[in-house]
């Protein structure tokens, strides 16, 4: 599936282009928050710690208002309690493919909207139960969000997705326990760079 990810994005790079005025690329580096949903069906009443990070993004612009962004988090590790008991911990590292809507002819304010798909991966899993995790969940993302132009390079971008993602949890024999969906909301704060 990672080899779809790449070729659906070099793709949508190779449909588009730019005016020479105006260069295709923007990076942003941001502050998020993680959320988890912890919507836990296995009864074992699990729920994965809020998480605080930096995370960084690439966009290219296809053309004035369409763009595609990659996101791709290093794996963080995030405790797991059940009644405030400690279960353990395991590493969750998301990533994300959208294709993205800005509003472009405002001097002060370009909000976008975006959708796409995203995959996270969990490993390092260390649970007291032995319990374990899925390798790997696939699911849409949702995003909205706002550049502050500064000049013709800077922004301060305002930033929020929606991912869907969940893991079983499985025994040590195999046995599926149930579904955590975690669905964490990545809500982000930072400075944007367009070449």
């Amino acid at each position: 599936m990672k080899k779809v990810l790449i070729s659906l994005a070099l793709g949508l790079l190779a449909a588009g282009h730019v005016t020479a005025q105006e260069s295709g690329w923007m990076l942003r580096a941001r502050a998020v928050q993680v959320k988890m949903q912890d919507n836990d069906t296995s009864g074992l009443g699990w729920s994965a710690e809020n998480k605080s990070l930096m995370a960084v993004d690439a966009s290219y612009f296809l053309n004035k208002n369409v763009a595609v962004e990659l996101l791709w988090l290093p794996a963080q590790s995030h405790a797991v309690t059940s009644a405030g008991v400690n279960k353990g911990t395991f590493a969750v590292s998301p990533h994300a493919l959208v294709l993205q809507y800005h509003l472009t002819d405002w001097a002060r304010v370009q909000p976008y909207l975006g959708g796409g798909i995203n995959n996270t991966q969990y490993s390092s899993a260390n649970f007291t139960g032995n319990q374990v995790v899925d390798r790997s969940s696939w699911g849409a993302v949702l995003q909205m969000g706002a550049n502050f132009p500064i000049d013709k390079n800077w922004s301060i971008n305002v930033d929020m997705k929606k991912l869907y993602s969940q893991t079983d949890i499985e025994s040590s024999s195999g046995a599926t326990l149930g579904t955590l969906k975690l669905n964490p909301t990545l809500t982000g704060v930072g400075v944007g760079y367009r070449f």
